[in-house]
């Protein structure tokens, strides 16, 4: 009975990315302002979408079950902002970064136009964050296996060895504070047992590990902590 649900919704979302899929891809190449929970934000085609492409909100949610006050949060990746502009409606201390100019400009913008406070740096992965140290890291990965050709696919493509998800995870070891914690989250796509593998390998502990489903879509979210 699970295998022939299991297969029901695998031919379910093959549909659904088809038909749908072709819908979001014009809608998404418009760029657009969109609300999402009380907070308005610009949109980029050049930037992920953090509405049209679902692992955003799947992160967030599990982002706004933390204790956020005052902590120091990381938005890494951070696309048009969304993850850490919740972060900083709840009271964190928040530094976003992205490798994308365009995401690093959308993301102040998008800031600015909430009225919330926070830093947003162009960056690859920690190389411009100066050493410090985070509470909270956040980071919607990479988990496509293949090479990015432009700066939005650095957004979906970590490298054919998941090299991106490899550092991502070294610098988590250094950057995070003794009681820190790093989320992720990843497809059903990716090679998840690389992925955990990458942050056992760094030296960090598995805390969590959360399954859930958007459109037929099974997402996994995960922290770790510092061993």
């Amino acid at each position: 009975m699970r295998s022939a649900i299991e297969v029901g919704r695998r031919i379910c979302r093959r549909i659904l990315d088809r038909t749908h899929g072709r819908y979001l891809l014009r809608r998404f190449r418009r760029g657009e302002a969109v609300h999402l929970d009380g907070l308005a934000f610009a949109t980029d085609p050049e930037v992920l979408h953090p509405i049209y492409f679902r692992s955003t909100r799947v992160l967030l949610d599990a982002i706004l079950h933390l204790a956020l006050p005052e902590r120091r949060f990381l938005d890494m990746g951070a696309g048009s902002g969304v993850i850490g502009m919740f972060a900083a409606s709840h009271g964190a201390r928040v530094t976003a970064c992205d490798i994308n100019p365009k995401a690093v400009a959308l993301a102040r913008a998008n800031f600015a136009r909430n009225g919330l406070d926070g830093e947003v740096l162009q960056s690859d992965l920690f190389a411009a964050l100066g050493g410090r140290t985070f509470d909270l890291i956040a980071f919607n990965l990479p988990y496509l296996t293949g090479e990015a050709r432009t700066p939005f696919e650095a957004a979906l493509f970590g490298g054919r060895e998941l090299e991106t998800v490899r550092r991502f995870a070294r610098g988590c070891a250094e950057a995070l504070v003794p009681d820190g914690a790093v989320w992720v989250v990843f497809s059903e796509d990716a090679d998840g047992r690389r992925i955990l593998a990458a942050f056992a390998d760094a030296g960090l502990r598995q805390m969590d590990h959360l399954i859930t489903h958007r459109l037929f879509e099974r997402f996994h979210v995960a922290s770790f902590r510092r061993s």
